[in-house]
Parts: structure tokens; sequence; C-alpha cells
């Protein structure tokens, strides 16, 4: 016969509030992974493809521009494939987080009207629905790196300018997503300034390549600053300047939390203004 020994913790008054705050942080945690799991599963409810389609996209969006920049405009970037290959990848992340935190409140205005939980965990929610299929991608790029080209120590770094996009791409997400509530015609607007976006970023060209106006732009970018910490961790062995990576690590992590600030500061406004 096993004997099941069972241990008691006595909550006193001193270590109550910590064990109020564990509780409220897991079933916030709770929150987002359910809403999370639920808009993975109808974001892929009817495709054919399911899940694959995640991965699919980007390989397709990659494929168009690999023939275009190989064939009819060859690029000389050296290792321009892997190089091609992680702009797209976490560009099309950047574009998925930020357009679907856009109308996450919308979609889930029966629930802010009748359920009290801090609303911006909708929005985390909607961050993580696309973290799933980023996080797979990432680890295939460099999968990839590692497989066909070169094992690098440095490569471990690349959890950073991951991280990083998250951060990003979930701040400017609560940020357009309070803007929605009040102006339904930021979804149209974010979709003309994701793909300015896009030939603003180093996807697929190198910034020092080009003219010094676009080079200054996509450097300032705090995506195409990701792009080439990720790039010199994975691909290059080049680690960016202390003053790059500084800068960009507050840079991003400023976003999301005045991101953050900002839907708190407007969040009450919610109920009233989403149908």
């Amino acid at each position: 016969m096993t004997n099941i020994q069972t241990t008691t913790v006595n909550i006193t008054a001193d270590n109550a509030p910590a064990v109020r705050r564990t509780t409220k942080w897991r079933q916030y945690y709770n929150i987002v992974r359910e809403l999370a799991l639920v808009d993975f599963r109808k974001k892929y409810h009817d495709s054919t493809l399911g899940y694959f389609w995640s991965m699919l996209n980007p390989l397709l969006i990659f494929a168009v521009y690999h023939f275009v920049f190989s064939y009819l405009f060859v690029s000389k970037l050296h290792k321009f494939t892997l190089y091609l290959l992680t702009g797209v990848f976490f560009y099309n992340f950047f574009m998925d987080a930020t357009s679907s935190a856009i109308g996450a409140l919308r979609r889930r205005s029966r629930l802010t009207k009748t359920i009290y939980f801090p609303r911006y965990l909708i929005v985390f929610s909607s961050s993580a629905t696309a973290v799933f299929s980023f996080a797979i991608n990432t680890l295939l790029i460099c999968a990839v790196a590692m497989i066909f080209d070169h094992v690098s120590f440095l490569q471990i770094f690349v959890i950073v300018p991951f991280i990083l996009l998250i951060l990003l791409a979930t701040g400017i997400g609560m940020m357009i997503a309070i803007l929605f509530i009040h102006f339904r015609d930021i979804s149209d607007i974010w979709t003309v300034l994701l793909t300015l976006g896009f030939w603003l970023t180093p996807v697929m060209y190198d910034p020092t390549y080009v003219p010094a106006p676009l080079a200054n732009v996509a450097l300032l970018n705090p995506v195409g600053r990701i792009l080439v910490m990720l790039r010199g961790f994975l691909i290059y062995d080049n680690y960016p300047p202390w003053t790059f990576t500084i800068s960009t690590i507050l840079f991003c992590v400023g976003i999301f939390f005045f991101g953050w600030w900002i839907f708190v500061k407007y969040e009450h406004r919610i109920p009233e203004y989403v149908a």
C-alpha cells in the first residue's frame, strides 16, 4: 500500500499578500492562455491546411521575393537566402500580431461587458496567438542556419531579438487597439502603414548599401534594428555595438510600457465603445 502524505500550507498575515499576488497572476496567465487557444483554433478552423498555413504563408512570400531578387533583380548580399528568410518571418509576425490586436477588443465585446478582468489581457492573448507560429518559425530559421550554414555560440542570443519583437508588437498593439475603438478607420490606415513599413525595414536589403535618408530611416526603425541584431547573432557572427543593443532594448521595452500605460488609462471606456 502506498502511503500518501499531504502537507498543509498555513497562510499567515505576512505571506497572504504574496499568495494573493501569485493567485492573481496565475489567473491572468490562465485567461491569456485560454483566449489565445480559442483564437488560435478559430483562426485555422475553416482552413484546409489548418495550422500549417501559418508556416506556409511566410514561406510562400519568401519564395516570391527570393525569386525576384535572385533571378530578376539579382541581390549581391552575402548569405541572401538566410538574410531574406529572417526578414520575412520576423516582419510577418509583426504584421500578424499588430493587425490581430486591432479588432481584439471588438471580438471580445460580450466578454468585456459581462466579466471584469484587465482588458489588456485580450491584447496579450492576441499576441500570444501569433507567438505560437512565430516561435515555430524562429526555431525553423535557426535549424536551417545551423544545418546548412554554420553553428556559433552567438546564435544563443537569438532569444534577445525574439523577445524584443514580441514586446514591441504587443506595445504597439495595445495603442492601436485603443485607437480602434474610437477611430474604426485605423484598421485601413494601419494596413497601409504596414506596407510602407515593410519597404522602410531592411527585410530584403542592407541599409548600408542604400541612400543615406533611407538608411537612416531603416536603422531608426525598431523592427529594422531588431533584424540587424538577429542577423548579427544568427548569420554573420557580429555582435552589435553595446550602444546599439542597449538603445534598441530600452526603446522596445519603453514602447511596451508606454502602450500598456495608454491602454490602462483609457480601458474604462472600452465597454461603452465596443459593439
